[in-house]
């Protein structure tokens, strides 16, 4: 049928075997605008002064593409089409091509390639000269021509989708993109560049050389693969794993002398066993070409990058199979976390059960930060084990990424607020007014703020890949974590130290042994360190891979966290130990009256006024021991909040 709109041709739809319709191919579908434009394309060869109306022809299609937001897989392929004829064109006569041309055809591309674009794209697959390589193909012989006319050392043109550099060559090796030069960080930042032995160019008469990094075409090209003769499906067997990069010399030699060496940065760790590829477009049997290994050896292959080396110049990129190999520590390592996580979550909610239990008598500023960091532990945990590699979905995947950069800054927020607590328990030891009022809300709302520019300035982009739902490393986005959380570990280890020498130091301390003040250190170190989060200085050395042993410490340590705290601010806790004690006491009481009340009340009665007439003695000792318990209670209550804050030898009463 017809194509709707302002559009030309026609569109079909097919029906599947199951009698249902499949999606509409609109590849037929070119906007009226677009369709005129290819018609003057086309008629290049017949003009006269070609310059201006390839200028033309090149700002109005990049017009069109630019500001479209509705641009069909017909339009993509027409535009192709468009830049077939020109790149033809001009490698037959350079006149046609202008000094400021390449400025005009980058931003086209750029605009072409655009995200939006990459569902049609996928539609023209296998459309042979229509598809992706049909507009890469143009590209490159486009670029070479553009050598021919350049004046400068080099000209880069730096767009969001595509990066292109052409230049002149000089009398040294030849390594590319000049990042120096480069403002967009996805090239700049990348380890991917492309290294030529100045020797090639002695025995060739070479004028000058372009190249061409694209940044997101690597999953839109035909899934064609040819490895030693033989053509086949990728089907998804192998992927391309890195920027597509084009690189050319004018004029082309057969072979070279000394091989192009080219570092791949990979876009996935997750991948393995690399091929150096190039793609072919003269491979028979396919639509436009396939992706080959011949000429090209694998130098040196790493998680994070590759380097090949070729023996000729066209589009190159990595290939590797989408199943990562199994690292030595990894599943170790994964299972560690993983029961810590499970174990943590157990004993924080018992650590919380046994504080609710228990409050009248554990209640404190102290013990309310340690509430709320429990809870906070407890979702983070849970989210971690429940949604960190559910990556299949990925707006799902992005929003765990998301909670997970909140809830562990909110971890860190509530260790500094028990940093900030036990500064001021140190050093104003008879403070008159909490803060804690205010806070444990900037605990939980700082995070928020922090998450919410993060995700604003960035767009989302950064907030999980293809292996976990976590903030992308390769990304900067990381720093947003990385910074507050060394920030809070600095401040932390910091109050660490002067709660450490106000140990030492305090009154009454200075006259016992060397062993009795080790003692007391070693255990308030203990109490304080799952709470601080210093731990965490571990994940700075457990990223290095050859330090696995840091690896396994972080692992044991962070996921344990919540065993550490239940351990030192429950079990081994002096006030909650008394607190038990009078929870106890009150429980046997209870249950004697209960008992008592079942008797005979007459009886009870006529016992009490016999035994009370009979012995005063006993009376007036009854009711000393009553009024000694009450006492001691209140004398409990009214002990100085800085003799409770570590729980050690160092700070109980009998010391002070």
């Amino acid at each position: 049928m017809a194509c709707t709109g302002n559009y030309t041709g026609t569109v079909s739809r097919l029906c599947g075997t199951g009698g249902q319709w499949k999606e509409p191919d609109n590849s037929q579908c070119t906007s009226v605008a677009i369709q005129n434009l290819q018609k003057q394309a086309s008629m290049l060869q017949n003009s006269d002064n070609t310059v201006s109306i390839v200028n033309d022809i090149l700002n109005e299609l990049n017009n069109l593409t630019s500001e479209a937001d509705d641009l069909r897989s017909g339009d993509m392929a027409t535009s192709t089409a468009i830049l077939k004829d020109i790149s033809e064109h001009v490698a037959r006569n350079t006149a046609a091509v202008s000094d400021n041309q390449l400025e005009i055809f980058g931003s086209l591309c750029n605009s072409l390639l655009d995200d939006k674009n990459s569902n049609n794209w996928n539609e023209l697959k296998l459309k042979g000269p229509s598809s992706i390589t049909g507009l890469v193909k143009s590209v490159t012989l486009y670029t070479k021509s553009y050598t021919n006319v350049i004046e400068q050392e080099y000209n880069v043109v730096e767009n969001k989708n595509i990066v292109i550099e052409v230049g002149k060559f000089q009398a040294e090796d030849l390594t590319v993109p000049v990042k120096s030069k480069i403002s967009e960080s996805w090239i700049a930042d990348s380890q991917t560049e492309i290294t030529l032995d100045k020797k090639n160019f002695d025995e060739l008469n070479i004028t000058g050389y372009s190249t061409v990094f694209y940044r997101n075409i690597s999953k839109i090209f035909p899934d064609y693969f040819q490895q030693n003769g033989e053509l086949s499906l990728t089907n998804n067997s192998y992927g391309v794993n890195s920027f597509v990069a084009d690189f050319s010399i004018e004029p082309t030699p057969e072979s070279l002398d000394y091989p192009l060496i080219i570092k791949f940065q990979h876009i996935s760790a997750s991948y393995s066993k690399p091929f150096c590829g190039f793609w072919d477009f003269d491979i028979p049997d396919t639509p436009n070409g396939a992706w080959s290994t011949e000429g090209s050896t694998v130098i040196e292959s790493t998680n994070s990058y590759t380097i090949c080396q070729y023996n000729h110049t066209t589009n190159f990129a990595i290939l590797m199979s989408p199943v990562k190999t199994p690292d030595l520590h990894s599943q170790p390592l994964s299972i560690i976390s993983t029961a810590g996580c499970i174990v943590s979550i157990v004993f924080l909610i018992f650590t919380i059960v046994v504080h609710f239990v228990l409050w009248r008598h554990v209640r404190s500023d102290r013990a309310k930060i340690l509430m709320n960091l429990c809870v906070a532990l407890i979702l983070s945990y849970g989210l971690f084990l429940a949604g960190v590699t559910r990556t299949g979905n990925k707006d799902v995947c992005t929003g765990i990424a998301v909670g997970l950069h909140y809830i562990f800054l909110v971890d860190f927020a509530l260790m500094l607020g028990e940093g900030i607590q036990v500064a001021i328990m140190v050093v104003i030891i008879f403070r008159t007014k909490s803060i804690i009022q205010w806070l444990i809300p900037s605990c939980w709302i700082i995070p928020a703020v922090i998450v919410s520019i993060s995700a604003g300035v960035t767009k989302l982009e950064g907030y999980g890949n293809d292996r976990y739902c976590w903030l992308s490393l390769e990304s900067k986005l990381i720093w947003a974590f990385i910074g507050p959380a060394i920030s809070v570990v600095v401040a932390n280890f910091v109050i660490l130290v002067i709660m450490l020498h106000r140990i030492l130091t305090v009154r009454g301390l200075p006259a016992k042994t060397l062993k009795e003040k080790s003692k007391a250190g070693i255990k308030s170190i203990c109490v304080i360190l799952p709470l601080f989060g210093v731990t965490w200085v571990l994940g700075v050395f457990s990223v290095n891979e050859d330090l696995v042993v840091f690896q396994y410490l972080f692992a044991i340590l962070n996921s344990l966290q919540g065993f550490f705290v239940c351990l030192f601010h429950c079990f081994l806790n002096k006030q909650v130990k008394q607190g038990y004690q009078h929870y106890q006491r009150r429980r046997r009481a209870s249950r004697m009256d209960s008992k008592s009340f079942t008797q005979s009340s007459t009886f009870d009665n006529q016992t009490k006024h016999q035994r009370d007439r009979n012995d005063p003695i006993s009376k007036q000792k009854t009711s000393n021991d009553e009024g000694s318990d009450l006492n001691q209670r209140r004398h409990q209550n009214n002990t100085p909040y800085f003799d409770s804050i570590f729980d050690n030898i160092a700070y109980s009463p009998s010391n002070t």
